[in-house]
């Protein structure tokens, strides 16, 4: 995006790691099970997601990254790492897609940790790309809880537009919160960045 253009890695998979200014997003290993359980046990995390359980055991973890690692051409599920501090798991970014909706959704978390850091919009900003111009996907769904709005604003940074709004069933708080649903579309993403450039 802008001026920093991505440089793409190659893990021994032969999957792609995307790398930003200050960020890795790599293809999840098995080496990040304790991470993501440590992590996820984090009630700040878990309440802003819809499939997270709390508490979040180690086989959440390892069913996760083997549903990561089956993955499909239209998605990507990627964990985050800092590149100051190399190997750390720091969160996971993903666009999932659906056969039902016809279209990907983009989800995420941070370790609270580098919380206000602006790592979400960064690593956002770098996943729509991917998910537009590479992917080929031509719309991409969002939502937040209405209780987050940091997550409101990295989606509205990016470029989503609310749609609508409804209720989500939350695992890690065991009801249904209020949730607001956005989406971008490729043709505004490529508008927003012909105006950048």
């Amino acid at each position: 995006m802008g001026n920093h253009l991505p440089v793409l890695l190659r893990d021994t998979a032969m999957k792609t790691a995307i790398e930003t200014r200050r960020l890795l997003l790599r293809p999840l290993r098995d080496d990040d099970a304790q991470t993501l359980v440590d992590e996820l046990n984090n009630f700040a995390i878990a309440r802003n997601t819809a499939r997270i359980p709390k508490p979040y055991h180690r086989s959440d973890a390892l069913e996760f990254l083997d549903f990561a690692k089956a993955g499909n051409e239209r998605s990507r599920i990627s964990g985050v790492e800092e590149k100051a501090r190399s190997g750390q798991l720091i969160g996971i970014i993903s666009y999932e897609w659906s056969e039902a909706k016809g279209d990907a959704e983009l989800g995420y978390w941070l370790s609270q940790s580098v919380w206000g850091r602006g790592f979400g919009s960064e690593a956002a900003l770098r996943m729509v790309e991917d998910a537009f111009a590479d992917a080929g996907h031509v719309t991409l769904a969002a939502c937040y809880h209405n209780d987050n709005p940091a997550s409101a604003r990295i989606l509205t940074k990016v470029g989503f537009e609310i749609v609508g709004s409804c209720t989500s069933f939350s695992k890690a708080q065991g009801k249904d919160v209020p949730v607001t649903n956005m989406r971008l579309t490729r043709e505004r993403w490529l508008a927003q960045n012909t105006l950048a450039t």
